[in-house]
């Protein structure tokens, strides 16, 4: 039964990263993409279209010439990408965590309850011996 629950929070957390990935990919242009002169650099009007860019900006543009090498760019992503991954399988995880607990709730309440003095279940009561 654990073996089957553990498989199920796997899968689940599977689905939700991946899930988040397809979500994301709609959203999201890459360097080629706005790099509409193909110069190989971004500037802040190639950039426009991705907020998330932008606000980094400054931070991105590690030698300050006001534009985004390709090297400059993936690093501002993939930061995006692994904090947005971490915040969907951090979500995810709760999630199965709370049906695995409420799993568990159910359970303990349908299973009958024992009495320890005659070592019988209440589904055994009234049961010749």
């Amino acid at each position: 039964m654990k073996l089957a629950k553990s498989l199920f929070v796997v899968s689940a957390l599977a689905l939700a990263v991946g899930g988040a990935y397809a979500a994301d990919d709609k959203d999201h242009k890459g360097f080629n993409d706005m790099d509409k002169n193909a110069d190989g650099k971004l500037s802040r009007t190639e950039a426009a279209g991705n907020k998330d860019l932008l606000g980094k900006w400054k931070q991105a543009d590690k030698n300050n010439d006001g534009s985004l090498t390709r090297a400059e760019y993936l690093t501002v992503m993939a930061k995006k990408d692994a904090n947005t991954v971490k915040e969907k399988v951090t979500s995810a995880g709760r999630e199965a965590k709370r049906e695995v607990k409420e799993e568990t709730a159910e359970a303990k309440r349908r299973a009958p309850k024992a009495d320890a003095s005659t070592g019988t279940t209440s589904r055994d009561a009234g049961k010749p011996k």
